[in-house]
Order: structure tokens, then sequence, then C-alpha cells
């Protein structure tokens, strides 16, 4: 973001260090602001740069009042308006549900092994609500035929799947790819559902 700082005369003594980002819950700076620059001295311009991985909805930037006017008057504080960092990429997990008649192979494991016949119901939660996914798109499914996912809050999504015939896997995955997004741009990340 550009940060823009008007003052009402030409200044004095004044360099972005005067200039404080608040800080997150890690005691970090929310974001770090480039050397700011100006023509004449009352209008500074920088590019503030948000702090990476980040979800944090009460931040400010203030300006100390160690500089002053060309005259050598003190110069007095300020903050900004409160903005919010969303640089955290959303990320999805999967969960399955299927019946009964499921058998594991091999024999005493926790694995499913679907036959002919059988179906499953996967969920894939985001971390926050995402926009541009599509299950066909998206989901990588190898050895079964996914339903189209559907969610009614765009965070939730479910579908079913059956095994296809004349295949087999012992190992398969549902892999989750990165072609989504949150609600600010954000790219999501890759993820791949236990076997």
């Amino acid at each position: 973001a550009t940060v823009t700082l008007v003052f009402s005369e030409a200044v004095d003594n004044f360099s972005s260090s005067n200039i404080t980002a608040s800080n997150l819950g890690s005691g970090t700076p929310s974001g770090t602001l480039a050397t700011m620059a100006s023509d004449d001295d009352i209008t500074w311009e920088g590019t503030f740069t948000p702090a990476a991985d980040t979800e944090d909805a009460n931040n400010t930037l203030s300006l100390d009042n160690s500089w002053t006017d060309t005259v050598g008057n003190a110069g007095t504080a300020e903050t900004t308006a409160n903005y919010e960092v969303e640089t955290k990429a959303p990320s999805g997990s999967f969960t399955f549900s299927w019946g009964s008649t499921v058998f594991n192979y091999p024999a005493g494991s926790s694995i499913p092994a679907l036959k002919p016949g059988d179906n499953a119901t996967v969920t894939l939660v985001f971390s926050e609500v995402v926009t541009g996914f599509d299950s066909d798109d998206d989901i990588t499914d190898p050895h079964v035929d996914l339903a189209e996912m559907t969610s009614s809050d765009n965070r939730t999504w479910t579908g079913s799947f059956t095994p296809d015939n004349n295949s087999q896997g012992f190992a398969d995955r549902l892999e989750l790819g990165t072609n989504y997004t949150d609600i600010a741009g954000n790219t999501g990340t890759a993820a791949e559902s236990s076997l």
C-alpha cells in the first residue's frame, strides 16, 4: 500500500523512522514502511508492506513528535485509522465417511478399501471462506468418480465418490490444488487426504 503523509507546512528532521507500525500479537510489527520521499518536504510518500502469513484486524501506523518544522517548532504525534492485515494463505483439510460395509485393507488396518457399489462422502473444510474453488478442476481423484462438491458457506464443501470399475490403488489420496483464493485474493495452499 502507498502511505501518504501530508504535513501542515514544510518539515525538518523527519524520516520514515518517525513512523512505527503497531505490533501483532506475536510482538512483531504488522509490516514495514520503506523510506518515504518528498519533493516539497510537506507531502511524503512511501510503500508499506504488510507482514507475511498474517491475519490481524487491528493495526495502525503512528507518527511520533520528534520531527520539527523548518524553524524548530516541535511536531505533534498522529495515528492513522485502523487497517487490517490479511496475508495468510487459506488451506483445506479432508475427512471421509462411508457405510459400515466398507472393508479395510490390509486386514486389521484402518485404511478403507472401496469395492464396486461402495460410496463415500468427502468433506473438505477450508480455514476460511474461499473463492474460485471447483472440485472438478481443483481436486485430483485417482481411481474414483467424485461428484461435484457443494457448499452453503464457501468454507465447508461436501461431495460423494464411488470407486472406478476395473481399477486398483493401494495408496490413493485426494489432492487439493492451489487454484482457489481467499476473499482477499491470497492464493490457496495444496493439501492431500489421508489414505
